[in-house]
């Protein structure tokens, strides 16, 4: 049975008692999650949900150990600044997904699906021009069927500026969304996470600037009537 909050959440009603929600976000490269839906998952752990962050890569495979070992103290510090629940890293090489099995990384999202028992699965797009984001898509869209993690009751697919917007023009999926979070009251912390990513946050007019990021939150709210909103495409929804 569902009830509402005051800030008009969702949440579960479970004997009487309210029963906050698991969320998983599933990152192909460490600041997806934060470019796509920072600010929604600022909101659920405000909201005192449990909120999970899993990490696919964390750097090319002929990094310097310099570089993973700065990049794992960013993922450190991101991990904290938000407050999640715990975050997984699965470690595969950035930049080179497509030459390793699959069925590796569906079995790795399976567990973690299965250990963190999400009500929400929050995950990239297969309109992405990024080929990691494509095979992270497909991996996850099979390690979220139904019959293998029940829990899951949501799955939605977010945008990340200089991967979505740059698909190419004949690639088939779209990112078309119909789910619209607003994020104005979280959208300052937003852009002070993403800015702990360094040199990841480029100069404007880079789709990862700051500038706009908060100018496409702009467009996103403007589109259902919000000044700053984050949209996201859902793929399912199970109300049992």
């Amino acid at each position: 049975m569902c009830g509402e909050t005051r800030r008009g959440r969702a949440f579960a009603l479970v004997g009487g008692e309210v029963r906050r929600l698991k969320v998983l976000v599933i990152a192909p490269h460490p600041d997806d999650e934060t470019l796509g839906a920072g600010g929604t998952l600022l909101r659920h752990i405000a909201a005192g949900d449990k909120v999970y962050w899993c990490i696919v890569t964390l750097a090319l495979e002929d990094s310097s150990q310099h570089f993973r070992s700065t990049r794992m103290a960013t993922v450190e510090q991101v991990s904290k600044a938000y407050g999640f629940a715990d975050r997984f890293l699965l470690d595969y090489p950035a930049g080179s997904l497509d030459m390793v099995p699959m069925r590796g990384i569906v079995d790795d999202l399976v567990a973690i699906i299965l250990k963190s028992e999400p009500d929400i699965v929050y995950c990239v797009s297969d309109a992405d021009v990024n080929t990691d984001h494509d095979i992270v898509h497909r991996c996850a869209m099979v390690a979220l069927k139904p019959a293998y993690v029940p829990s899951v009751k949501e799955v939605l697919l977010y945008e990340v500026p200089s991967s979505t917007n740059w698909a190419f023009p004949n690639k088939a999926a779209r990112f078309e969304p119909d789910v619209y979070v607003n994020i104005e009251e979280v959208l300052e912390p937003k852009l002070r996470i993403l800015s702990l990513f360094g040199p990841e946050v480029k100069e404007f007019p880079h789709p990862r600037s700051l500038q706009v990021v908060k100018s496409l939150a702009a467009y996103r709210g403007s589109s259902v009537n919000m000044a700053y909103a984050e949209a996201f495409q859902q793929v399912r929804r199970v109300i049992r």
